[in-house]
């Protein structure tokens, strides 16, 4: 059997109660990791149609189904003194930080006459600020254990689309991913970023019938995608085999860009 890729090594990823933050979660676990689950909740919303599980916590689903170890941190990734502590309590913990995943997001519906004040600035707090603060503050450990950071970008980064917010904070993503990337080089922190297209999660509850078919059509292969195949892509991004990439954003999205012509 293939020996797994992150055995003690210490994974954080924000957004892991639920969708793709679970699937990521998840897949570090089965690869031996020591996973921090940040989220403001524990367990996933009941009656989330994506969630064949929806009563077991992530942090509990990593310790039953997987040769890892979990621990949840009650986290608001929007309020810089909650990351703070959030990374505290992972390095007390585990004794440090090995891998940054950046996942936490919400997605307001709307235009720019229908969306809030209010509403853009939660969504630029969660998306991109809360990028921003996770790194920031995880860091300084991860130039001691020499780690990565995983970013979760999005298609609409690239192409706009999914309400003027959030469009704005994943295109932040994007070149924050690159910045990063050109900062720690010299650190041996490699910096790269995810960016998915149509994964079949809770996110995508909100989508219309009409947005469904819209997103069939861009997606060239014949289904949708799923959160362990983002985790799979970050796993690999995490580990030794992908250790001469940083600052790459790397589409996963059944083709979504390609039919864009981007």
């Amino acid at each position: 059997m293939e020996a797994a890729r992150h055995t003690d090594r210490t994974v954080i990823v924000t957004g892991a109660a639920s969708g793709i933050g679970r699937g990521i979660a998840k897949r570090f676990g089965e690869e031996g990791a020591k996973v921090v689950v940040a989220d403001p909740r524990r367990e996933p919303k009941q009656g989330e149609k994506y969630d064949t599980d929806v009563t077991t916590p992530t942090d509990e689903l990593v310790r039953k189904e997987t040769s890892g170890t979990a621990t949840y941190v009650e986290t608001d990734v929007g309020d810089p003194e909650s990351v703070v502590a959030m990374v505290e309590t992972t390095v007390d913990t585990y004794e440090g930080v090995d891998v940054l995943v950046n996942n936490a997001g919400i997605q307001i519906v709307g235009d720019s006459q229908t969306t809030s004040v209010e509403d853009w600035q939660r969504s630029i707090d969660i998306d991109l600020s809360g990028a921003f603060y996770c790194a920031k503050y995880a860091i300084p450990h991860l130039k001691e254990s020499e780690g990565q950071i995983i970013n979760i970008g999005s298609v609409r980064g690239f192409e706009g689309g999914g309400g003027p917010p959030y469009a704005a904070a994943k295109g932040g993503v994007v070149n924050m991913t690159r910045d990063l990337a050109m900062e720690l080089g010299d650190d041996n922190v490699r910096v790269n970023c995810i960016n998915p297209g149509y994964i079949e999660t809770p996110l995508q509850d909100i989508v219309t019938e009409e947005g469904m078919e819209k997103s069939k059509e861009q997606t060239l292969l014949p289904h949708f995608g799923l959160p362990e195949d983002i985790g799979d892509a970050a796993v690999f991004l995490a580990s030794e085999e992908a250790g001469f990439i940083t600052g790459a954003n790397l589409p996963v999205d059944g083709g979504w860009l390609t039919h864009s012509g981007l």
